[in-house]
């Protein structure tokens, strides 16, 4: 998995803050405890209890609070159909210069086309 962040989950202590920003798409689970979510451009807040899940919605800040010890989980979007034939093309462009900078380069004089001589 590419991660955006240094890591997918994360422990917070009663009180404890995770701020992220731009976060757009990427879906935050709560595996334990109970934790408040505020969206910048958002006017209602939301409240995660266990086994919660959460599509952000928008490109602005997300802050997560913990009410009491909580286990957080940050995924990654799914990837779009363009994105992976764009990664495809890339593996493959990768793999053709390396091919390229493998081979053996003959000069003219070295190439025969006809009987020998």
């Amino acid at each position: 998995m590419e991660a955006k962040y240094a890591r997918p989950e994360w422990n917070l202590q009663a009180g404890g803050i995770l701020s992220i920003n731009d976060a757009s798409d990427w879906e935050v689970s709560l595996e334990s405890g109970h934790a408040w979510l505020t969206l910048e451009g958002y006017s209602q807040d939301k409240w995660l209890g266990a086994g919660d899940r959460f599509r952000v919605p928008g490109d602005g800040r997300l802050v997560i609070e913990a009410d009491r010890e909580s286990r957080i989980r940050l995924e990654p979007p799914p990837a779009s159909a363009l994105q992976r034939v764009l990664t495809r093309i890339e593996s493959g462009t990768r793999q053709f210069a390396r091919t390229v900078a493998s081979a053996t380069v003959y000069s003219a004089e070295r190439i025969s086309c006809g009987p020998a001589r």
